[in-house]
């Protein structure tokens, strides 16, 4: 009989802690029905950017870090705190209210144009399914990266509104 492997899901759920649990199912109020982002969203990035807990990098750094890979700048933007004695995106319950408010945000800001800069703005993704990937493309590679990639793909005769499209303009921060 062959050995199995075992599955993301199965690693994820023995690494799940009744905290991490209440910290997603908690944070994923900030979601409603009209845009597709679940509590299992936000388990699948949690999943996705550390490695269900495994790949959190260093505290106080400079770099992304934490349960969810925040930048420090966008920590800050959703009201974490980033030093050395005191990062909040090692806080389970910080780190999961601020994505759950991040995805929120990026979502509202494809599902309408909205100015990022003074030369930057999203082109609307109508279609909700469509918009919860350039959500979640988003909260990987920052919502102006994939701005400029819906600019790109536009510019070459591609449909802006559709992931895959818009995922080949991606480039390198």
């Amino acid at each position: 009989m062959a050995e199995q492997r075992s599955s993301n899901v199965d690693r994820w759920l023995k690494r799940e802690t009744p905290r991490i649990r209440k910290a997603l199912e908690s944070a994923s109020r900030y979601f409603d029905s009209n845009d597709e982002l679940t509590v299992n969203t936000l388990e699948a990035v949690y999943g996705q950017e550390n490695s269900f807990g495994i790949l959190m990098g260093k505290r106080g750094s400079v770099g992304a870090a934490g349960h969810f890979q925040f930048e420090p700048k966008t920590a800050q933007r959703y009201g974490l705190i980033v030093s050395k004695q005191n990062d909040q995106r090692f806080d389970i319950d910080r780190a999961s209210s601020a994505a759950a408010r991040y995805m929120k945000d990026l979502n509202t800001w494809f599902g309408k144009r909205t100015t990022l800069s003074e030369s930057l703005h999203t082109i609307p993704v109508k279609n909700v399914s469509e918009r919860k990937k350039f959500v979640l493309g988003a909260f990987n590679a920052g919502e102006g990266r994939i701005a400029r990639a819906q600019r790109r793909a536009e510019k070459a005769g591609r449909n802006p509104q559709s992931w895959e499209d818009v995922a080949r303009y991606r480039t390198p921060v």
